[in-house]
């Protein structure tokens, strides 16, 4: 148990780097994004991790769906939000019906990263009838697979994208989005 804004949360012991990211570094980053996007009713988090932006972005929409495959992150999830608006998947978004390997990086909760097929549910975003009006994806490079699972979705919604890194930025510029703003190392796109 760590202590975080008179908060206790549920977050594994060898992790250093996604904690201190999180309550240090980029602490307020959702917050910051819906600053400059506006109000959203439906947030799609992937990369949910143990839940801190979770958390926040249920405090600011109606609506937070979240996946995380990797399952001690999950386990922290579960125990971390108990906002009623949030809904959470143990899986990881891609661009196909599969089941995936992590590998997992014992010093930084939120490096985990698919390496290729295993037992880890993978899903489509397409094939849930969620309506984001901000698609956060935080996949360590699988942003790319991510997108092309969800090119429907988008294309029907049309949400504000996060990135990190900018990764499968070449997939939303043909869909007709700019980046607009940098957080830390993720891009916004409208």
């Amino acid at each position: 148990i760590r202590v975080w804004n008179n908060r206790n949360w549920l977050w594994p012991v060898e992790d250093y780097f996604c904690w201190r990211d999180n309550t240090h570094f980029h602490a307020t980053m959702p917050y910051d994004i819906i600053d400059t996007i506006g109000n959203v009713s439906t947030v799609v988090h992937a990369g949910g991790n143990c839940g801190i932006y979770t958390s926040m972005y249920a405090s600011l929409a109606n609506e937070v769906i979240t996946f995380e495959p990797e399952l001690n992150n999950f386990k922290c999830l579960l125990h971390n939000v108990y906002e009623e608006n949030v809904i959470m998947h143990n899986a990881a978004l891609g661009d196909k019906t599969t089941g995936v390997s992590i590998s997992i990086d014992p010093i930084n909760a939120g490096a985990s990263y698919v390496i290729g097929e295993g037992l880890i549910p993978q899903v489509r975003l397409d094939d849930y009838n969620y309506a984001p009006d901000l698609l956060h994806l935080d996949v360590e490079g699988y942003e790319e697979y991510a997108l092309l699972g969800a090119l429907e979705t988008i294309e029907e919604h049309r949400p504000a994208i996060l990135l990190e890194r900018g990764n499968g930025e070449d997939i939303i510029y043909d869909l007709g989005y700019k980046s607009v703003k940098k957080f830390g190392l993720d891009w916004l796109y409208i």
